[in-house]
């Protein structure tokens, strides 16, 4: 759970929040990645200090454990734990990258995964008022080390809408200090854990949407089965934390939560409603098949896992055609299907129309800022009903 430091932050969060309104730009605003393109104000905004979270890992740790190999989860069973349970996980560049457990001083630690831990962001923004994916450049390049390195706060991101992004696979820091629970020593479950941020108001107030209930409920089956761990070792951030950091996430009791990712491990769907929030409505499924695209559920206007395998497929394709896809898509992979997605599939066509006939022919018979089934096949994906 993220908190505020400075109310000179807070002053400059709010205008940036009023002009987001003003503009229109909220809840589909893209989500700007790159750590140079963020606004001097974010870190202190959706982040609290980074020593709160890196407990004693703020600095460098002699190795607690010596073993040949190490018993953290693989990247790989990971990914594929996830994709099994029908989410298609949005992998950021550096999720796998040990540059970053190095620089949580957490390298060495060879220490086995214990617990998985739920946190909201705790924005203090209005539901209405969040951004798609608010918190994520901050917990992507926000958190500093004593040394002025990038660690990636948390292991898993769910969105507004419920996409899924990997944060990073190796150990790092989400937790800060605690007391000791299920064996491990009190403020080390950084060394022990792996964590989902869930994009909310935070502060006891139960705002996350069915979507992303049903996606933290994956994440955390995913984990916890890759660990070999009962659905028992799952804890909010305020069972570790609360007693030493006053934390208070999620707002949501872990029983109920435990509740949701035993329904989902045993095949079913989370059924029970939190207090307050009324019975969920149905969500769709989503095809496990990475490369099966719904048309229905990938055009302009729609937002889901459907339009990100989309704009994955495209903007890697178009890189082949040589195309600058910054320049018409500077956004990236974000769910939702707006004007900068329109624009990129508009050009790539026009490229494949330039080097075919058979595509000027659909150049100029199709729209041209829509993906048909042509243009899914060309760029490796398939369509599903």
């Amino acid at each position: 759970m993220f908190i505020r430091t400075t109310s000179g932050s807070v002053a400059v969060f709010i205008t940036a929040a009023v002009m987001a309104m003003l503009t229109g730009s909220m809840i589909n605003a893209p989500v700007a990645r790159a750590e140079s393109e963020l606004p001097a104000a974010v870190a202190g905004d959706v982040g609290g200090p980074s020593q709160d979270l890196a407990g004693p890992y703020w600095t460098a740790q002699q190795p607690t454990i010596t073993t040949r190999t190490d018993p953290w989860p693989s990247q790989a069973a990971v990914v594929s734990r996830l994709r099994a349970y029908g989410l298609d996980p949005i992998l950021e560049p550096g999720y796998d990258d040990p540059v970053y457990e190095a620089n949580a001083n957490l390298t060495g630690q060879n220490t086995p995964m214990a617990a998985f831990m739920l946190h909201d962001t705790g924005t203090n923004v209005p539901a209405n008022q969040l951004l798609q994916a608010h918190s994520l450049p901050w917990i992507l390049t926000g958190n500093k080390s004593s040394a002025g390195k990038t660690v990636r706060a948390g292991h898993f991101y769910v969105d507004r809408l419920g996409l899924v992004y990997v944060v990073y696979l190796g150990r790092t820091w989400h937790a800060g200090v605690g007391d000791s629970m299920f064996g491990v020593p009190a403020d080390r479950m950084n060394g022990y854990s792996m964590g989902v941020e869930i994009e909310s108001h935070g502060g006891g107030v139960q705002d996350l949407t069915p979507a992303q209930i049903l996606a933290a409920s994956k994440v955390a089956a995913a984990a916890l089965d890759v660990a070999g761990l009962g659905t028992e070792r799952a804890i909010n951030h305020k069972d570790y934390a609360g007693r030493k950091q006053g934390k208070v996430d999620t707002a949501y009791d872990i029983g109920w939560w435990r509740a949701q990712i035993a329904a989902v491990r045993s095949g079913g769907v989370p059924a029970l409603a939190p207090g307050g929030l009324g019975s969920p409505p149905t969500v769709a499924v989503v095809s496990a098949d990475p490369k099966a695209v719904s048309l229905a559920a990938a055009k302009p206007g729609a937002a889901g896992a459907y339009v990100a395998r989309y704009q994955r497929a495209l903007r890697a394709y178009a890189r082949k055609l040589g195309i600058r896809v910054k320049t018409y898509n500077p956004s990236g992979i974000t769910g939702n299907f707006g004007s900068e997605t329109r624009l990129l599939t508009r050009v790539t066509f026009k490229a494949l129309a330039v080097r075919s006939r058979a595509w000027r022919v659909l150049w100029n018979t199709t729209p041209r800022n829509v993906p048909n089934p042509q243009l899914l096949r060309k760029i490796g994906l398939h369509v599903i009903p």
